[in-house]
């Protein structure tokens, strides 16, 4: 073989990888920690001393790109109605990472899902299980559960975010639930006259990856090299 069909079968292969996307990073993973919720932002703190800011632990069983990190922790952003709002999308804004895993990508945020119920059960007294109140811009699913007065009721909170990792290669979703021994009346007072309710959390996290094409630019090198090494081996066997 001639050097210059060598060099163009080299330029080809490079060609050929440059248009190979990496690996996406799949898998599920779970975390837990302590959140703050005010009328307009959402901070985290972690459930153990020194209770530092920004920081949860990730739960054994992850799977995938995530087995393994059981018990090591992320950094997870504080959330802001006026960067993040509730209900549209916004620009990616960092959210989590991994501390143990730093050549993970970073997940970010572009979407918080408005809550699914109404406001009309959310002061409606006695409190009473089976019970629903979403109040109006919120992400937070609230229902009243068992055990029924005067035990109860007792409430949960769920919520959902989603958005895309920073490698591009990736979506992810994260279902949260905050669990309370009182009703979310009781909840919904607190944050009225205090201005905020603290309560732990749980959270799972699903990855999936993005199906892509290669860029028309890198199909249409690629061909260019094709047709290059195909006219080279013609004139090497009219030779």
């Amino acid at each position: 073989m001639s050097c210059r069909v060598l060099l163009t079968t080299v330029l080809l292969g490079g060609l050929i990888c440059a248009c190979l996307p990496a690996a996406p990073i799949v898998g599920t993973f779970n975390i837990a920690g302590t959140i703050t919720v005010t009328p307009t932002t959402i901070t985290w703190t972690l459930n153990d001393p020194p209770f530092t800011a920004d920081k949860a632990t990730i739960g054994p069983g992850g799977t995938g790109g995530f087995a393994g990190l059981g018990g090591t922790t992320v950094t997870i952003h504080d959330l802001n109605n006026a960067t993040e709002p509730v209900g549209v999308s916004f620009p990616s804004q960092p959210f989590i990472s991994f501390d143990a895993g730093p050549s993970l990508p970073t997940l970010n945020i572009n979407f918080i899902f408005g809550g699914i119920y109404n406001a009309s059960q959310c002061g409606t007294l006695p409190a009473a299980v089976g019970q629903t109140c979403t109040t109006p811009g919120s992400p937070f699913n609230f229902v009243n559960n068992p055990p029924p007065p005067p035990l109860g009721p007792q409430a949960t909170a769920t919520f959902v975010f989603m958005g895309i990792t920073s490698d591009g290669l990736e979506n992810w979703q994260g279902n949260f639930t905050s669990q309370f021994t009182v009703p979310y009346q009781s909840v919904l007072a607190q944050l009225a006259s205090t201005g905020s309710v603290t309560n732990t959390f749980s959270a799972s996290f699903t990855l999936n990856p993005i199906s892509t094409v290669p860029e028309t630019g890198t199909l249409g090198l690629l061909g260019l090299g094709l047709v290059a090494v195909s006219m080279k081996l013609r004139r090497r066997r009219a030779a």
